[in-house]
Formats: C-alpha cells, structure tokens, sequence
C-alpha cells in the first residue's frame, strides 16, 4: 500500500490583506516523524505536489488564484512543470538550488514560455544575479535577518522590478511594518492574531444572502438553508447577535446554526436575510484570509469530532471552528466576542478554557494550525488513541477543495 501525499497551502496577502496566491506545502506522512510533516528531498516533495495537483486538479486545489510550487533547476529539467497552465502557476525557485550556466539557461527557457519565477528565501549573491533579470517574485525570510538588514536588502532588489515578497511573518506590527518600508506581499501567521483587522460588524457576501433569501422562500429544508449558512462565517455571527439583541432574548445557550434560525423561526431570518440584501452593496467573494480560515477550521472541527469524538458535538465543534477566527475578523477578544452572543457553555468553555473533549480538538487545531505538529500529535492522541495525522492531513485537503468548490459554484 503506498503512503498517501496530501496537499497544504499558505495563504500570499497583499497589502490590503487579500489573498494574492498559496504556497502550496507539501504534506507527508511517516510513522518515524510524529509531526507527519516530511519532505525527503525536493524532487520527491514537488513531485508529489504535481501528482496530487494532477490528481485533483489545480483549479480544484487553488481556484483563480495563482499557485506558488518549490522547484530547482534540475527538477524543470525533468519537464515535470510543463503540464500545468503557465498563467496559474509561480514556479519558486528553491534558495539550495545549485547555480551554474546550465540552471541560468533552463530558468530563462521557463520565463520564455510563460512562467512566472520566484526566488525562495533569497540572500544576495553574485551567482543569482541573472535569475534576479528574469525574477517576478523575490521572497525573504524575515527570520532571517533583522529589519535593519531587511532595508537594506529592499533598497538592492527594488532596481530589479521584481515584486517583494517578506514570510514568517508573525505580528500585525511586523506586517504594518513591511508593509511601509515597500513590500507587495506577506506570508505568515500574523493574519491569525487578533489585532489584525478593526472593524465593528461583517458583512456577508451578496450573492449567497440571495441564495439563503431565495431558499426560505422556496421553503427549503432547515438542513439545506444550514448548509448555506456554514459558507458564510460572518453571517452566523451576525445571526448570533441578531438572537442575543433585546428583541430576541432567548434562555436557551446557541449550539448550532440550526437551532439558531428554528428559534427565531423562518420568517424573522427571511425578513432579517431581505433587510441585509437590500442594504449590501456588494456583489463579489471577497478574497479574505480570515473568513476562509474561518471556513476551513469550522470545516475541519466537524469532520474531527464525527471520525474521533462524538457526531452529536460535530455542530458545535463546526461553531467553535468558526467562532475561534471571526473574533479575530473583529478585531476583538474571544471574551469579549462571546459577551456578544449567546452561546452554548461548550463552545464557550473550550475555546477560552481548552474545556473538555471540544476544548482538546480546539487545542489541537490551534497546534495545527500554526505548524506546530509535535504538540498537535500528542493532543490529537489524548483526543482518542487511534486518531492518525494522516487522517487530519486528508481531513484537511478535504476543507481546502471543499472551499474552493464553493466558491466555484456561484454560491458565494
């Protein structure tokens, strides 16, 4: 039986905090590696990358956005890349690739046909000056250096044309900070924090309030009018606060989006629903990191707590998923996001308290999520036993493809 290869990415943000692009990462698993997380070496990783994008599709893994994929020279050699669309694909050229006349001329042959070129964790020598003639992207670590060395380094590159790009960054400050000396775009963490974005509501995209409006009217199942909810983090936490205002004071704590529009019923959300379309100027999918993370965690909560601990929680851990990132969205602390909504003590409790079975799952994805895999495997076992990495790593593809064939259908 062979190992399966699973497929990660990194959101690429532009300076408004837009999703420009995705890394994609190589995800693996070997039972010698209590992460889950190898890479052999980079012919290997990217040419498991490849066979799963080829697989699945990379429209399927990335939608419209453009994919970041590692390569070196010798791997272009290979004509490996050739069978994937040159507008879509990013081809980052690895910082341990090994420059010669012969790595010079097959980077100049890919950039002839299309391609856009990266350099990957770049360090100025004088060997890579020709890549940086052709490069469309230069990346550099900002653990790498210390921000006065950074300058620097910017004032070099910005002669070449090339956008800049910073990683690893962890901290809105560190983002703020890039962001003045000249960088395009940003990679990291720092979008999870929650002094990210200030702002006091969110605003649900247009086209999936119409299709929520629409299926009241068609009177549509709860089951059906829920899962339209779920792909709108933003508007069940605007359906929250609508139940927790002083029209709606209700005894009962919120566990799930069902319970939640039963108890103000179906007509008081298709007045509310029609009262937010005709007030919502906006008509596209916002290309917004939290709000997709926001999906995806809530996603992949639920399809954890069904494989490992309890179907009857699976509603709950999808609101605890989605809650944990749209105070985040607000700019706000879980404390305070939960002042203002009515929520089941579970959810409350093992967000802020990490209480419970629900909490454990919480404490895992936060490990998850921020690449810290040894710990994520040692909660992930306290969680139940016979839980796999494995199984999270494909619970996770699973998200991500599920999220772009949303948006792909229209739906949002």
């Amino acid at each position: 039986m062979g190992k399966k290869i699973f497929i990660g990415r990194q959101p690429i943000i532009d300076s408004g905090k837009s999703i420009f692009g995705y890394e994609i990462l190589f995800r693996s698993t070997a039972e010698e590696n209590v992460s889950g997380v190898t890479v052999s070496d980079n012919l290997s990783a990217t040419a498991n990358v490849l066979e799963n994008i080829y697989d699945m599709g990379l429209k399927t893994l990335m939608g419209e956005s453009p994919a970041f994929i590692n390569v070196t020279p010798d791997i272009l050699k290979r004509g490996m890349i050739e069978l994937l669309p040159k507008d879509k694909v990013v081809l980052e050229i690895l910082e341990t690739s090994k420059i010669d006349d012969n790595a010079v001329s097959v980077i100049k042959e890919f950039k002839s046909k299309g391609f856009n070129i990266s350099l990957n964790n770049f360090a100025y020598e004088e060997e890579w000056e020709p890549f940086l003639e052709v490069a469309d992207y230069v990346k550099l670590d900002s653990k790498q250096y210390s921000k006065t060395e950074i300058k620097e380094m910017l004032m070099l590159l910005k002669g070449y044309g090339a956008k800049l790009i910073i990683s690893k960054v962890e901290a809105n400050e560190d983002f703020e900070f890039y962001k003045g000396i000249g960088f395009d775009l940003f990679q990291g963490y720092f979008f999870q924090k929650p002094v990210i974005i200030s702002s006091t509501t969110l605003d649900p995209d247009y086209i999936i309030l119409l299709n929520i409006f629409n299926s009241f009217q068609a009177n549509a199942d709860i089951e059906e009018i829920e899962s339209l909810f779920k792909m709108s983090p933003d508007l069940i936490y605007r359906l929250l606060t609508l139940i927790n205002s002083v029209a709606y004071e209700f005894m009962t704590k919120i566990s799930s989006v069902k319970q939640a529009i039963a108890l103000l019923g179906y007509d008081n959300v298709s007045r509310w629903i029609l009262t937010i379309v005709l007030a919502s100027k906006k008509s596209g999918f916002r290309s917004d990191p939290l709000l997709e993370s926001a999906m995806i965690k809530g996603r992949m909560m639920e399809d954890i707590c069904k494989k490992y601990i309890n179907k009857g929680l699976s509603d709950k851990a999808f609101l605890a998923g989605m809650l944990s990132m749209v105070n985040v969205a607000l700019g706000i602390s879980l404390k305070e996001l939960f002042n203002r909504i009515t929520i089941d003590s579970v959810i409350n409790e093992a967000l802020l308290e990490h209480k419970g079975k629900l909490g454990e799952l919480a404490e895992f994805m936060d490990a998850y999520n921020t690449g810290d895999y040894a710990s994520a495997d040692t909660v992930l076992k306290k969680i139940n036993p016979s839980a796999m990495i494995s199984d999270i790593l494909e619970i996770n593809t699973a998200a991500l493809m599920y999220l772009e064939e949303v948006k792909k259908s229209g739906l949002v």
